[in-house]
């Protein structure tokens, strides 16, 4: 491998190219472009804005800089995620609620799709695994 092409690699990778991309261009193979980088430590100093087109924290509004190949960041800090997440509570995804029958007393109670619960409360696991008769002396039905 020539000067030349050491230099064609680094302007290249800089620039954001992949290691196929640059073989294709300087008809070297893929494996040689990737040895050089690596050797020499050439990294691609492109950012990508991805989802959030402005790059802008969603609460102050500074612009945040994305680096390739990691999570999208909304937020510039961890203050501004915890303030914004305070002040929007309504805005996270949203659990659906089933109406499911306690097999131990039979009451009716609200469970959430993920969770799979059998028992309303953790007694009447107990007596419901244990055998004790009454599992709700002191609450109404």
């Amino acid at each position: 491998m020539t000067e030349q092409n050491k230099t064609d690699v680094n302007r290249l990778r800089l620039a954001g190219h992949s290691y196929t991309q640059i073989a294709e261009i300087l008809h070297l193979s893929r494996n040689t472009v990737k040895s050089v980088c690596q050797r020499w430590g050439i990294q691609p100093k492109v950012t990508l804005e991805v989802g959030n087109e402005a790059g802008l924290c969603q609460n102050c509004g500074i612009k945040i800089a994305q680096t390739a190949k990691q999570k999208h960041r909304n937020f510039c800090s961890d203050t501004c995620r915890r303030s914004w997440w305070k002040a929007h509570r309504d805005s996270g995804k949203k659990k659906t609620a089933v109406q499911v029958r306690c097999a131990s007393c039979g009451r009716i109670f609200e469970d959430y799709t993920r969770n799979h619960r059998k028992y309303c409360c953790h007694g009447c696991y107990i007596r419901d695994r244990f055998g004790e008769k009454n599992p709700h002396d002191k609450r109404t039905v």
